[in-house]
């Protein structure tokens, strides 16, 4: 653990130095000494888990050497998916993380409001939710939903917890009816909503406010900058890897003059954050030290694999991963070197000439050493099933050609389409320069993308996500006496399946079957 206290023991630390960020007031007195354990966007990434519960534990014992106080938050989509058993072992990893309090994000009502709220129905941590709306006051999650909470440490000081959900939640929902009811604020009125709320804290002499935020970082620069009072936003749902404190990146100042610092750590549970301040006598940020930190850094807690073993039963070792190439810092922009490696385990097993899969679809990655099979089905959460269909050249092209341009979109979505059987070119601007199909026998033939043959037809395999012409990719769509075969099973299942026929050590590489030029 040597290198580990490095990282995070102090202003002293060779990782991050402190930053001192009040400006233009003289020094106050140090009263208050915090450090912030912070999570955001797991995705239902049990195996990550397993592992953030060991840093939780260890983020304790390193706030108690410098004597800080210790807060342990979260910015939701802990939960993912539609698989209620996945969820529940989501659910008590906040309890043994010692999460404080969470706002749930997007993907936690992805197995209904109502189950959400049965999960998390026992949960330890304060569930805020400042700008949801509930039909119903007498359900699971409106009982233990608050707009905010004050939490007083055991040095007995107090600090204002508010949470927001995005505003964009309708459009991120696979089906707005999961929500049952429940709407969501739209920004203005969040922001409206957001100075009333810190005020009502201030009138409890909290100075020292925290927000917890799944609005992304365009909206979370902009509360920083517009609503007075709040001293930290602890952000997520853009999955923005905000490394250390940058003025006009992640320190900003109030429209009182005060600093505010935000911070994310990216996706997947692959980072948290360790957010080390203190505060002078006025509830002030004087010094801030954020510290992006790598989970895999950690070993698996036996209490959380024991637990999660007692709810999902005890994963089958399927073969042994020698190397893994690092996954992008934008999954949706690069070259995935797991869909490499799944795409063609498709193509393989379902004897299809291409295979199709949404950047989007990739939750995470899996070490090297002992894979399992829940390793494998943590990669896909969703539970998407799988097609089997006739797809024109003309479709095809077009398909790649609208993910292309996610080069140029600000949020970068939906994401480059990642692929097998294909291999292509795109330029900074998203265009599609070259495109070339590789056939069964490892014959390259170059397709005309400015002229593609709607005559051509390739066997393709995707998902019921792109089937149903997810991320506005409608030319995806097939009829009836286009679909060839609906399979029952999601990517995980074919790539387990592939997995068990390879007899020695694997590895996952990337090709650079998709380069931008």
């Amino acid at each position: 653990m040597n290198i580990l206290n490095q990282h995070i023991s102090g202003i002293n630390s060779q990782y991050n130095q402190s930053v001192p960020v009040k400006k233009n007031s003289p020094s106050s007195v140090l009263t208050t000494r915090t450090s912030i354990f912070y999570i955001n966007d797991l995705h239902g990434q049990i195996p990550k888990m397993e592992r953030l519960v060991s840093a939780s534990e260890h983020a304790s014992i390193l706030a108690g050497k410098n004597g800080s106080d210790i807060l342990k938050l979260c910015s939701g989509d802990t939960f993912i998916g539609s698989d209620e058993k996945r969820n529940l072992a989501a659910a008590r990893f906040l309890n043994l993380a010692g999460i404080d309090a969470q706002a749930p994000g997007n993907h936690d009502f992805d197995i209904t409001a109502s189950i959400c709220g049965k999960l998390l129905k026992n949960s330890k941590a304060k569930i805020l939710g400042m700008n949801m709306n509930f039909p119903d006051s007498n359900s699971d999650l409106s009982k233990k939903v608050m707009r905010s909470f004050v939490h007083v440490s055991e040095n007995g000081e107090k600090y204002g917890l508010i949470g927001i959900q995005p505003s964009d939640m309708n459009s991120r929902l696979k089906d707005k009816k999961i929500l049952e009811g429940i709407t969501i604020d739209d920004k203005d009125q969040t922001i409206k909503e957001l100075r009333e709320e810190v005020q009502k804290l201030k009138n409890q002499n909290v100075n020292k406010i925290i927000l917890l935020s799944h609005e992304g970082y365009d909206t979370e620069r902009e509360i920083a900058q517009s609503v007075g009072g709040i001293d930290v936003i602890l952000g997520g749902h853009s999955h923005d890897l905000i490394e250390g404190v940058v003025p006009g990146k992640n320190l900003f100042y109030s429209p009182d003059g005060e600093p505010v610092v935000i911070t994310q750590a990216g996706r997947d549970g692959n980072h948290f954050g360790i957010l080390n301040l203190e505060f002078n006598d006025k509830g002030e940020i004087s010094y801030v030290q954020n510290n992006i930190m790598d989970t895999n850094i950690y070993s698996s807690n036996m209490i959380m694999a024991k637990t999660v073993d007692s709810i999902l039963g005890k994963s089958p070792v399927i073969g042994n991963l020698k190397h893994v190439d690092p996954i992008p810092k934008n999954n949706l922009l690069e070259e995935n070197p797991w869909a490499d490696f799944v795409s063609d385990a498709i193509k393989n097993m379902l004897q299809a000439d291409i295979v199709l899969i949404n950047s989007a679809n990739f939750r995470g990655s899996v070490d090297y050493g002992t894979v399992t099979e829940r390793d494998i089905s943590s990669i896909f959460p969703f539970n998407n099933k799988l097609s089997k269909v006739k797809l024109n050249e003309e479709d095809l092209v077009d398909a790649i050609k609208a993910c292309a341009k996610s080069l140029t979109a600000s949020n970068s979505k939906p994401g480059i389409m990642q692929v097998s059987g294909l291999t292509y070119k795109i330029n900074i601007n998203g265009d599609l320069v070259e495109l070339v199909y590789i056939d069964k026998d490892g014959n390259k033939r170059f397709i005309d993308v400015d002229n593609p043959d709607p005559n051509k037809i390739y066997t393709a395999v995707y998902d019921e996500f792109l089937l149903g012409g997810g991320d506005d990719l409608e030319m995806l769509e097939r009829d009836d006496d286009e679909i060839i075969q609906r399979y029952p099973f999601d990517k995980d299942k074919v790539t387990i399946d592939y997995i068990k026929t390879i007899k020695q050590p694997f590895e996952v590489r990337k090709d650079n079957r998709i380069q931008i030029v």
